[in-house]
């Protein structure tokens, strides 16, 4: 059985219709209630590891903790790619405004929004890696955020011994190329951003349409 889950991130920005699956429950007894239409049920199962194998309960303590540490990070990861795919359409919307209203006279403000939206999608791609519109297998050579995090979910989750120092390393990669990443995007948007807010509202736009005064008969 398993735990709610949290976000992954994604260019997309999308209201998730189903929760997602988080880390496995650890074994013991939970109580679980049903509510439908102000009824509800409840009862109590028992959650047992698999007879099969020889867990100790230190792996079982280690291998839910690394878990739920992963499952923070890629929350943190969601929520910062959110934002930046949510200020790269905001760019896109006001570029189309402008192209769409005078695009010679707002030839600056598109430039300024042009680079600006390069800049977004290099820090999207520390994250979750470069756009890749290539058919068939593909494969990125740079290793993301999402890389390494993913890297540090599969070892841990195979390791019927507890957390060994393979799986200790790998989780430092992911939190220090996580860490990185929130650093360039703190800096982005406590600088590049508000630059680019600041300059584009000093940019002249038609945001209402022109009205006129109806003389009575």
């Amino acid at each position: 059985m398993n735990e709610a889950g949290g976000d992954s991130p994604s260019r997309k920005i999308r209201k998730r219709k189903n929760e997602s699956s988080g880390s496995d429950v650890k074994p013991g007894i939970y109580k679980i209630v049903l509510s439908n239409n102000g009824l509800s049920t409840q009862t109590l199962i028992t959650v047992a590891s698999d007879p099969r194998l020889d867990v100790s309960q230190k792996a079982i303590d280690e291998g839910y903790q690394n878990a739920k540490t992963i499952q923070r990070m890629t929350q943190v990861a969601a929520d910062v790619v959110k934002q930046l795919v949510e200020s790269k359409n905001t760019v896109a919307n006001f570029s189309k405004s402008l192209k769409k209203q005078d695009k010679n006279e707002h030839k600056e403000a598109i430039t300024k929004s042009t680079k600006i939206s390069e800049t977004i999608e290099n820090l999207i791609a520390l994250y979750i890696g470069k756009e890749d519109k290539r058919q068939g297998i593909t494969r990125n050579p740079d290793v993301t955020v999402i890389n390494r995090i993913n890297a540090a979910r599969w070892y841990g989750s195979s390791r019927p011994d507890g957390m060994t120092q393979t799986e200790k390393t790998l989780l430092k990669h992911a939190q220090d190329q996580l860490n990185a990443a929130l650093d360039e995007t703190n800096a982005f948007f406590e600088k590049d951003w508000l630059a680019y807010k600041d300059a584009m509202t000093l940019v002249k736009t038609k945001r209402f349409k022109d009205t006129k005064i109806f003389i009575k008969n």
